[in-house]
């Protein structure tokens, strides 16, 4: 009995002198702007600068992170490949044995924190939300009723990253070079389009043989045809193209052709595709919506562009259904616009 408890208090006493060896870092993530807004889901990396260990973890829902279990020395801080934010790199940030270095993190926002439009913005739509209990409602034809405003999140990739053609790379980082002044886009109040309208909360009205889509950002409304028709072979062009819509099982899937060629694709790593990919009249989008219960609504994207990219690739989006009292506000874009030259595009 003696020794095993001489071992046990070894033990504890090496565990100890382990630990009271190594140091840690801790703090919050959040927005650059103001106070500073919690940034969620913020993935922020300690790289020690001797021995190339890393060690990583992700920000709560306040924006706290604990790096723990750190040997002493130099590290560099690091937070990359988030939605809506820029990277953030801090170099030789020293870290000292037994004790906890506290290091709060600024994210600038890809808009640079613009009114209405900006890093608060961009961290409510990635903090978990309250969703609505219950089954799925259902229409009179039997099928999920897609009905009501559906809250704006931050998609992510589902399954590999998109493999640009080498002229749409270049288009890619010479528009991010440049911004999108000289490019066609929401900067000079232009549509989205529906490749990007996942930025904003927008409202299904759903009947057996039309359903819309009324956006609260820049996309117009779109028409998904549920009568069976088929697309158009003269189909004029256009920034949210021509959508026909059938049921699997309880899956809406919408299939959209016919766009023009002003659009661009978001997506992807953002350090390497800060503004997306331009596309061509080739695009066509294939939509799968699915409603898991009375307040979520899942949606797979898929984008399919022959002349931009080597393959497919996909998105998918988990939107929550909105409060009562939310609704689709009127968006003009050109009416006072005085937010472009405050971005980092205007500078």
């Amino acid at each position: 009995m003696t020794n095993r408890k001489s071992a046990c208090l070894l033990l504890l006493s090496a565990t100890i002198a382990i630990c009271a060896g190594q140091g840690s870092i801790s703090g919050k993530i959040l927005t650059a702007a103001g106070a500073g807004a919690a940034v969620p889901g913020a993935p922020v990396q300690a790289t020690n600068l001797d021995t190339k260990e890393t060690y990583k973890a992700t920000s709560a829902s306040d924006g706290s992170y604990n790096l723990s279990g750190l040997a002493p020395g130099a590290y560099e801080i690091s937070v990359e490949k988030m939605t809506f934010f820029l990277p953030f790199h801090q170099s030789r940030l020293q870290v000292a044995a037994g004790k906890t270095t506290r290091l709060d993190i600024r994210l600038d926002d890809v808009a640079l924190n613009t009114l209405g439009d900006g890093g608060e913005q961009f961290a409510q739509y990635l903090a978990d939300k309250p969703m609505v209990s219950g089954p799925a409602p259902r229409g009179s034809d039997g099928k999920p009723d897609f009905s009501g405003v559906w809250g704006p999140t931050a998609p992510k990739l589902f399954g590999a990253e998109p493999e640009p053609l080498p002229e749409a790379e270049a288009a890619s980082k010479q528009r991010f070079k440049r911004g999108p002044r000289t490019d066609l886009g929401p900067m000079d109040c232009l549509p989205y389009g529906i490749s990007n309208a996942f930025f904003w909360e927008y409202r299904i009205i759903q009947t057996p043989t039309l359903i819309a889509i009324i956006d609260g950002g820049f996309s117009p409304p779109r028409q998904i045809y549920m009568d069976g028709r088929e697309h158009p072979k003269d189909f004029n062009p256009s920034w949210m193209g021509h959508s026909v819509g059938h049921w699997d099982g309880d899956t809406l899937v919408i299939d959209t052709v016919g766009f023009n060629d002003l659009g661009w694709i978001g997506g992807g790593d953002f350090r390497r595709w800060p503004l997306g990919f331009p596309t061509t009249e080739k695009l066509r989008i294939t939509e799968r919506f699915r409603r898991l219960g009375m307040g979520r609504l899942d949606v797979e994207t898929t984008y399919d562009d022959p002349s931009e990219f080597k393959k497919p690739f996909t998105m998918r989006e988990v939107r929550l259904l909105a409060p009562k009292d939310v609704d689709v506000l009127e968006y003009v874009c050109a009416e006072n616009e005085r937010d472009a030259a405050h971005t980092h595009f205007g500078k």
